[in-house]
């Protein structure tokens, strides 16, 4: 986990990745792109290289659960650590 990292959102994202590809998930709560997939926003914080996007080699085609929360221990997966936070921390610094 990111220790400058703010929540993106309360829940997982459920999203389709690809077998075969690889897949750069942001960590740091900032992308503009529904904060799943890392859109270099943390390039203008104070997080520039510690919350560098997580890369993910896919080897099965299925729907995986991104944890939005940002404090997943099994980052860029869900754990369920998103229960911890509320609606108003969503764009807070995690925990």
């Amino acid at each position: 986990m990111c220790k400058d990292a703010i929540v993106y959102d309360n829940k997982p994202k459920a999203v389709t990745l690809e077998a075969g590809h690889s897949y750069y998930i942001c960590q740091c709560g900032r992308s503009k792109d529904e904060g799943v997939f890392c859109d270099g926003s943390h390039a203008d914080t104070k997080c520039p290289t510690t919350c560098l996007p997580k890369k993910v080699d896919i080897e099965k085609t299925k729907q995986y659960h991104i944890c939005m929360c940002k404090s997943s221990k099994n980052m860029p997966f869900c754990d369920g650590t998103h229960s911890f936070y509320t609606e108003d921390d969503i764009g807070k610094k995690v925990k």
